[in-house]
């Protein structure tokens, strides 16, 4: 159940490695792409993480056409190329927009709002794959309530962990995989191996590995040191 990995994810302790852990969730339920995007009142501040590099480049985020929806409504959409001739409002440049993602392998998919009482911010997911309309409604949609509660309860972390979202990682931290930093921050963040296993649903020997492998990558030695890197970059970034 989709609830139960919620659970789990609520346990990380830092932005990056929750959306690592929420990509392979929504991987697991058939779902390859996913994009979450939130901004302020006034439509500013945009707060986005998505699994198609370069989406938005050229197309800033706060114009995205399913925030105007998330504004005011917390109705799930259909979305996507699949779905775009139900949406007859869609200008030109946002069906250009729709179909870079399309060819990105995002072609059906839900847009489902969120939103904290007392919060201003807005948003949502736009989850989805390559379907077209008749196999994601048959697959897919039938989800759709739980993937919402799914949505909310990682959204609320989300809104929990914003201090550490415009944290850059440091530079070293480029040349880690990305199980290998999900599993550095998870460390450094103060997880135990054995919690890291389970947040990460492998064994406390495979995230040894991982670790050993990053510490390595990284230049240091322990968990300690990897949290001053993160440390040094943070307050660097603050100064």
């Amino acid at each position: 159940m989709l609830v139960d990995q919620a659970t789990r994810l609520e346990q990380i302790q830092c932005t990056e490695a929750l959306w690592l852990g929420v990509v392979e969730t929504f991987a697991k339920a058939g779902l390859s792409h996913a994009v979450y995007l939130t901004v302020g009142a006034e439509f500013d501040a945009p707060f986005m993480r998505s699994t198609i590099p370069g989406l938005y480049d050229n197309y800033p985020p706060e114009r995205d056409p399913f925030l105007r929806h998330s504004c005011t409504s917390y109705d799930i959409l259909t979305l996507g190329a699949a779905y775009i001739d139900s949406h007859p409002y869609v200008s030109e440049t946002e069906r250009a927009f729709v179909e870079r993602a399309a060819k990105a392998g995002l072609n059906a998919g839900l847009g489902i709002p969120v939103r904290l009482k007392g919060f201003d911010r807005f948003g949502g997911f736009i989850v989805g794959n390559d379907q077209d309309s008749k196999g994601f409604d048959a697959n897919i949609l039938p989800r759709a309530d739980e993937l919402r509660l799914f949505c909310h309860l990682i959204h609320r972390r989300f809104e929990d962990l914003a201090a550490d979202s415009s944290t850059p990682l440091p530079k070293a931290f480029d040349d880690l995989s990305p199980r290998e930093r999900e599993i550095v921050l998870l460390l450094a963040r103060g997880c135990s191996r054995q919690e890291a296993a389970e947040i990460c649903d492998i064994s406390v020997h495979t995230v040894s590995d991982y670790a050993k492998a990053a510490y390595r990558k990284l230049g240091v030695h322990n968990r300690a040191q990897a949290a001053a890197l993160l440390h040094a970059a943070a307050t660097g970034h603050r100064g």
